[in-house]
């Protein structure tokens, strides 16, 4: 299995989006406090990824794996150790709430991680997808009318999105506020784009 779960320690995520993530075939891993978290719920954690420093360490015995990195994030280290064991895709849950300055790191974190893992966070009604420009060609299908945001996290030269009511040809794009609201049409949509960025649909 080339997927995993982390369970990071952000607001407590409902049942329904638990149950929609977790599978008996895919490991999950609790990111510091965010292990207590899913072990509260009855999930299996196959491992506490972090620094350890929000975490009961005795209660985890022999199931902890401390990650020293001050230049990184719990969260970026924990996708780089997946990455390192051979994860291709990771799905990550618990990344709301908190103070702001984490939040923008998750933000951070998908712009400055490598393009060899896709990784997808998962709010309570709303999925970011990051898209590597190494993953080529992105296509997805977007009901009519459903409300959907494209954002460029880091410099795009060239970015083209089709498929969509209000298209993108081409354009060079940074982070901005232009890619908010977009609407789909009842097909797919595709995005190419030479930078790396965040698509948000509802789930």
């Amino acid at each position: 299995m080339s997927k995993a779960v982390l369970w990071c320690n952000g607001d407590i995520p409902s049942i329904g989006l638990v149950k929609s993530l977790i599978d008996d075939n895919v490991p999950v891993f609790g990111i510091d406090g965010g292990a207590d978290i899913a072990k509260l719920m009855k999930i299996e954690i196959k491992s506490v990824i972090g620094d350890l420093d929000s975490v009961d360490i005795v209660k985890w015995e022999n199931k902890t794996k401390q990650i020293v990195n001050q230049e990184m994030s719990d969260l970026g280290k924990s996708i780089n150790y997946l990455l390192e064991n051979g994860m291709k895709e990771v799905d990550i849950l618990g990344i709301d709430g908190g103070s702001p300055e984490h939040i923008l790191a998750i933000w951070g974190n998908l712009a400055e991680l490598s393009g060899n893992i896709k990784i997808r966070l998962h709010h309570e009604f709303r999925i970011t997808e990051r898209i590597h420009p190494n993953e080529g060609q992105f296509e997805i299908f977007i009901d009519k009318d459903e409300e959907f945001s494209i954002f460029a996290l880091t410099p795009c030269k060239k970015l083209y999105l089709k498929g969509s009511k209000w298209e993108i040809k081409g354009n060079e794009l940074g982070l901005s506020s232009i890619g908010l609201h977009n609407v789909g049409l009842g097909n797919k949509i595709s995005i190419i784009a030479d930078g790396i960025i965040a698509l948000i649909t509802k789930r």
